[in-house]
């Protein structure tokens, strides 16, 4: 089985579709390559796992009036013929597109060669280029089962958002080893901004920091664009978590986070009571806030939305959150019902499926 990764603009398009890498890596003669943009982080993020990566040229696809659309046709056009030609040469069974605007030439580029493609969309609705995708998928996997009325009806299959063999696994254990930093009975304050940071929690964190650090630690993940060095007792400042990932989210009391589709799916893997400041309409489709109402209806976390949001309302909702110990019970117990630990071994038999439904002309 020959498989074509296609997605990127964040890693939030990477990791899902590593973690379907890492069930299909389990079948015999299983051979992969990864199409993509030409970005550091995406490219290493790729090559940890040995997976041939080809980089093509990429147009942002923008839903508003930019002169920058007229540049971006003629990149898309070139990366559509780029594609053309790696998808010819490595001659894959099935194409997987995580999304984002760089998987559309290669999924034109597969219809055109009669691959058969599944996309996967992680939010709680579909983006544009998903919307695209749709068009020449064979099946489209989503997260949940209410948000994708757009789509063709027969074409859905409910997955879930696929999450790394090695969150999941943490997950399931209970002795993880508590943080040497962390005091036997400290409350844990994790805040993640998204694989990139978010300027207004890091913001609002360090407005906050003296206060904050009254109620725990706190484990600050700030992007690598915007390290402070800041010193302060009960305070961690770092560019990205990695390894330490697990045990953070196994032993967190609250986590601040954005709303991106794949920290959603962590945090309810573990049972982290969030506290979402879901990144706002103007820089973005307005996915995050989506993600946030869905969780927040299903009474899964509480929301601060950005807009009105003061250094004020976000210590009352940390403070809430570290205080209620029944409130954040309840948080877990419904997080619980909208984790899915199964969903890259879903997704992988969906691809299988796919491709023997080819080769065998149904």
């Amino acid at each position: 089985m020959v498989v074509c990764y296609t997605g990127g603009g964040t890693l939030g398009h990477v990791f899902p579709a590593l973690a379907v890498h890492e069930e299909l890596a389990l079948l015999p003669d299983y051979r992969c390559f990864w199409i993509g943009r030409e970005e550091a982080s995406e490219r290493e993020a790729v090559a940890r796992y040995g997976i041939p990566f080809f980089a093509i040229r990429w147009g942002k696809l923008r839903r508003y009036w930019s002169f920058r659309n007229f540049l971006d046709i003629g990149n898309i056009c070139i990366a559509f013929f780029q594609a053309l030609r790696i998808l010819r040469d490595q001659r894959p069974d099935v194409l997987f597109s995580k999304g984002g605007f760089v998987s559309v030439p290669p999924v034109l580029a597969a219809a055109v060669l009669r691959i058969p493609v599944v996309s996967h969309e992680s939010d709680a609705t579909p983006g544009l280029a998903t919307r695209i995708n749709a068009r020449f998928s064979s099946r489209i996997c989503v997260p949940f089962p209410e948000g994708f009325t757009s789509l063709k009806r027969h074409k859905l299959v409910v997955t879930g958002n696929p999450v790394r063999r090695s969150l999941v696994l943490a997950s399931r254990q209970d002795a993880l080893q508590r943080p040497a930093f962390l005091g036997p009975t400290e409350p844990l304050i994790l805040v993640l901004g998204g694989s990139s940071g978010s300027l207004q929690i890091n913001e609002l964190v360090r407005e906050s920091l003296d206060s904050l650090t009254e109620m725990g630690y706190v484990y600050h993940q700030c992007g690598a664009k915007d390290v402070q060095h800041i010193v302060h007792d009960h305070y961690q400042e770092v560019p990205f978590i990695e390894e330490a990932l697990p045990l953070l989210l196994k032993h967190a009391t609250v986590v601040v986070s954005r709303a991106g589709a794949n920290t959603l799916a962590e945090l309810a893997l573990f049972g982290c009571p969030p506290l979402l400041i879901p990144l706002g309409g103007a820089s973005s489709r307005g996915d995050q806030i989506d993600n946030a109402r869905l969780f927040e209806q299903k009474e899964a976390a509480t929301v601060l939305y950005p807009d009105t949001l003061d250094v004020k309302q976000f210590l009352e909702g940390v403070s809430s959150l570290v205080t209620d110990e029944k409130l954040r019970g309840r948080l877990r117990g419904n997080l619980g019902k909208l984790a899915h630990e199964t969903s890259a071994q879903h997704i992988a038999t969906v691809l299988k499926t796919v491709k023997e439904s080819t080769c065998s002309g149904v």
